[in-house]
């Protein structure tokens, strides 16, 4: 099916464990095939669980003059600061999640466009996982506004079911809700997000902006957050080291991994079915 590359305009392209190898590098085939690319108006572009500021010195590297899409979706916004999208939270959101936090023994933070917010009360946050912005430690979570996204951290069961359960009421009025266990199954969080503001979502969005046709995008991932994103109908492409459910969605699979610079395998066959 690599003879649909040919109508490839845009290739959106995840960033931990696809475009990046362990070291957190881009690989230098990756490097020099985008801008060559571009060069011939096919442009690459990401979508990431990471935030603006995490993925910004990535779209430096390869030069995306594009918007890109960060935090799963929440923000699609352009290294210039040109923004197509902003999934902000209302203030009640915020306001209920912080009560429902502190009344069941959660640990909470929040994240706007730029920092990731934590309070000496919740400081044990940035123990749990791979945080996803610059951390900026505040007294209280008085005044924050324009919030993206919202995390809870349970160690228990029963307070992060009945923490979810409490916000059903808002679910129906416009947030999306969504628990995930930790690998070493010692913590539950609880992500709170604005409806529609994950990766496929989002992507629709920004290639309606860009004015492009779904038959015109590549979509290449790795992980199970990537899953949506393959329900477009863009030409799916898993990477070699990708969770085999993707693998089974996917139009290709690379013979690389992430480490092997797997997205420059995927520019290579675009470059020269372009050329054809």
């Amino acid at each position: 099916m690599t003879h649909r590359l040919k109508d490839i305009k845009l290739i959106v392209i995840d960033i931990d464990g696809t475009l990046v190898d362990q070291h957190g590098n881009v690989g230098e085939k990756t490097l020099q095939l985008a801008k060559e690319l571009k060069k011939q108006n096919i442009f690459c572009t990401l979508s990431s669980a990471r935030s603006f500021h995490y993925s910004a010195h990535i779209a430096d590297d390869l030069e995306i003059d594009i918007p890109f899409v960060t935090l799963d979706g929440a923000l699609i916004k352009g290294r210039k600061g040109e923004a197509v999208y902003r999934g902000t939270l209302k203030d009640s959101f915020v306001h209920k999640a912080i009560s429902l936090a502190e009344d069941n023994y959660g640990k909470i933070t929040m994240c706007d466009e730029f920092n990731l917010y934590v309070t000496p009360n919740n400081a044990v946050v940035k123990e749990y996982t791979k945080l996803s912005a610059p951390i900026k430690e505040i007294p209280d979570f008085t005044g924050v506004k324009d919030i993206l996204e919202i995390l809870i951290y349970c160690e228990d069961k029963a307070s992060m079911k009945h923490i979810k359960h409490s916000f059903g009421f808002f679910e129906k009025l416009g947030v999306s809700l969504s628990v995930t266990k930790s690998p070493r199954n010692d913590y539950y969080l609880l992500t709170i997000k604005k409806k529609q503001s994950n990766k496929l979502e989002s992507v629709k969005r920004l290639v309606k902006h860009l004015g492009f046709d779904k038959r015109n995008v590549a979509v290449i991932g790795d992980w199970h957050n990537d899953m949506p994103l393959f329900d477009f109908g863009a030409y799916n492409i898993a990477v070699q080291n990708a969770i085999p459910e993707l693998k089974r969605k996917a139009d290709y699979v690379t013979n690389s991994t992430n480490n092997e610079d797997a997205v420059g395998e995927v520019l290579e066959l675009v470059k020269a079915h372009a050329a054809n």
